[in-house]
């Protein structure tokens, strides 16, 4: 659990209708605002990172566009990541319905692909 850092005057509290975090902080007229409200119920280090780089006073836009990119471009990857088993699976039905000679039409022997190797060499293929 992440603590945040004493000089940007923010605190955490549990919202009673979810029980999710809230990072809430006073503006300059003394009226509270919520600054991010996290994902689960206390502060991590993504949130943050977030807020991090969401301070104007610290950050450029060039930083926060870049933040965001990472954050983007590691969802998709993550994304991808997760579809590789499912893809697996799929390609594993597919060769082996196209290997199982037993119910296949089709066969391979020794002999055919000599006989292949043959007509590769003397250009008829």
């Amino acid at each position: 659990m992440a603590s945040l850092p004493a000089g940007w005057k923010l605190k955490a509290r549990r919202r009673p209708k979810d029980g999710r975090c809230e990072v809430v902080g006073k503006d300059d007229a003394g009226q509270e605002y919520v600054a991010r409200t996290c994902e689960g119920t206390h502060v991590t280090e993504q949130d943050l990172q977030i807020l991090a780089v969401g301070n104007r006073e610290n950050s450029t836009a060039r930083e926060v566009v870049r933040f965001y990119e990472k954050q983007r471009d590691d969802y998709r990857k993550n994304w991808e990541k997760s579809l590789d088993s499912e893809y697996m699976d799929g390609a594993d039905k597919v060769v082996h319905a196209g290997l199982h000679l037993s119910e296949s039409r089709a066969g391979y022997s020794r002999a055919y692909a000599q006989a292949f190797e043959r007509l590769q060499q003397k250009g008829n293929i």
